[in-house]
């Protein structure tokens, strides 16, 4: 995955609010942030306009280095609230808690593998489809992840099974799917940032098993 979306998905998992967003980049101690000093120092509810957010992101994203980013998030620390509370990329990695430069790539495909067995392959179709879906762009926009409907529908589709409760707790176990959005708007994800591994062993378990039948 390319260095500037992993930061971007990072930074939209962890870094929630306006205020947070400023933070960061001054802990950065990257200039384009200065200009809002005054507007940020004498309101708390202070916020940027839509246009200076997704620049302040696309800044970040692009201009640290990776050591000083990681130990700026966890002098920020992450929000109270986390429905996707884990972070498992190509440059870096959390664990609940703490922010550190790793790649655990390995060990999250050995964590699918696992997922996969335990749910005697069922728990396949729910990620393709989850899969599927965030490619073609039919994830809820402001929740993330994608609907029920949309998910069985793309089941049905693929030819697969429906997922059971069992499999939803062991995928959930091994952090691959979460629920998210509300309770009125309920949605189902799985973490942008694993999609490509998750996927790559998923095709490598469906080869595997036609292969032996």
């Amino acid at each position: 995955m390319e260095r500037t979306v992993e930061r971007k998905i990072l930074i939209d998992r962890f870094v929630r609010s306006d205020r947070a967003l400023y933070d960061l980049g001054k802990r950065l101690r990257i200039s384009w942030f200065d200009r809002f000093d005054q507007k940020f120092g004498r309101d708390s509810y202070a916020y940027f306009a839509s246009e200076e957010k997704v620049a302040a992101i696309d800044i970040i994203a692009k201009e640290p280095d990776d050591s000083a980013l990681g130990r700026a998030l966890n002098d920020l620390g992450p929000p109270k609230y986390l429905e996707i509370d884990r972070f498992v990329g190509e440059r870096y990695f959390f664990d609940g808690e703490k922010f550190s430069l790793q790649d655990k790539r390995a060990e999250l495909r050995e964590e699918v593998r696992r997922a996969i067995k335990e749910t005697g392959g069922r728990g396949i179709h729910l990620l393709k489809a989850l899969i599927s879906l965030y490619r073609a762009g039919k994830w809820d926009r402001a929740y993330g992840g994608a609907a029920w409907p949309d998910i069985l529908a793309t089941i049905r589709e693929i030819g697969g099974s429906y997922p059971s409760p069992r499999d939803l707790a062991i995928l959930k176990s091994y952090k691959l799917y979460y629920r998210t959005g509300s309770r009125r708007y309920p949605t189902h994800t799985i973490p942008e940032e694993i999609i490509e591994v998750v996927d790559e062993e998923l095709n490598a378990w469906k080869q595997r098993a036609q292969g032996s039948s």
